[in-house]
């Protein structure tokens, strides 16, 4: 298939309730709060495994980056990994370096939808002394740090874990858990249509990578992740290599209530009319905005409900996963 040939940036909004939306392991897995705001954030990495676990687990497609393991047992490194794709790459210790790089390449991005997308860094090592790396810049990239889109309340909870601690005690032990009441929270991605020249990212790709931002943030069933719900998903296409840039940035939460006591999506509307007005100054720029939004969720432009359309831009309901 073809590689993409424009330009495009995504805006996805979901709410986590009662949940950790993305915890640090060097701070005891605590939610990630910005101290100075208070509005919580979740790493690009956070979103990326999202997308990945719902291609590997729902759609059965290959990724790159997932666990595998040894005969032993043993987590398996990027060296380890790059095994997997020996046999088809047909990769010789004889072959030059470039050679060696090129026949992985090729296998790899053949494979891997996730190395499509987001690039990868993987070092394969036919001999001790001979080897190489694969390493390609991914078209997606998210924010590094996306945001709450107001201060939220944490709370640390403690529990009866299902055993004991160890084989001598009298009663179970303890489990605790840090999560978050509420947080409505807005992603910000970029698709770069020259990256994909190299990475062969396709169109059918980018239709995957939008099901498994949606689809995948609803598959978020763990205990941790329970709570996680997909609210509202905007992807505009550009012409001529533009971008608006920081979506984010361009939309608010209004509410009638103190922002730490919000709990429900009842309780708040997104003010998009930055948004929209920033799309109608640069519609020259503006190929095509797709959409998808849950119905409780209150969307507003100029004080008044949205209705999806701008002047000079052709705007489409992405209604086509069954959304509820």
């Amino acid at each position: 298939m073809a590689p993409i040939s424009d330009r495009s940036e995504i805006l996805f909004v979901y709410e986590v309730r009662d949940a950790n939306p993305n915890g640090d392991p060097m701070d005891e897995n605590k939610p990630r709060v910005d101290p100075e705001t208070g509005v919580v954030t979740v790493t690009d990495v956070r979103i990326k495994r999202t997308i990945r676990d719902y291609w590997y687990n729902r759609k059965g497609l290959e990724i790159l980056v997932r666990d595998t393991f040894t005969d032993e047992g043993f987590l398996r490194d990027g060296k380890g990994r790059a095994t997997d794709f020996f046999a088809e790459a047909q990769v010789s210790k004889d072959d030059p370096a470039g050679v060696m790089e090129s026949k992985m390449r090729s296998v790899v991005l053949k494979h891997c939808i996730d190395v499509r997308c987001f690039g990868s860094t993987l070092p394969f090592e036919v001999t001790q002394k001979k080897g190489g790396s694969l390493t390609l810049t991914g078209p997606v990239q998210f924010s590094g740090f996306n945001r709450s889109l107001h201060p939220v309340s944490t709370q640390f909870i403690q529990g009866t874990a299902a055993f004991a601690s160890t084989g001598k005690s009298s009663q179970k032990s303890f489990r605790e858990d840090y999560i978050v009441h509420y947080a409505c929270i807005a992603a910000y991605g970029v698709v770069n249509e020259i990256a994909a020249k190299t990475t062969e990212m396709s169109e059918e790709d980018r239709a995957l990578l939008l099901e498994g931002l949606w689809r995948g943030t609803e598959d978020l069933i763990s205990r941790s992740k329970m709570g996680h719900r997909p609210l509202l998903l905007v992807h505009i296409r550009y012409r001529d290599g533009f971008r608006l840039g920081d979506l984010a940035s361009r939309i608010t939460l209004e509410t009638s209530l103190d922002p730490h006591k919000i709990r429900n999506v009842r309780d708040y509307a997104l003010d998009v009319t930055p948004l929209f007005s920033v799309l109608e100054a640069n519609a020259d720029h503006v190929a095509a905005v797709e959409y998808l939004a849950v119905p409780e969720l209150a969307l507003v432009r100029n004080g008044e409900p949205l209705e999806w359309s701008a002047r000079g831009i052709p705007m489409t309901s992405l209604n086509v996963w069954n959304a509820s």
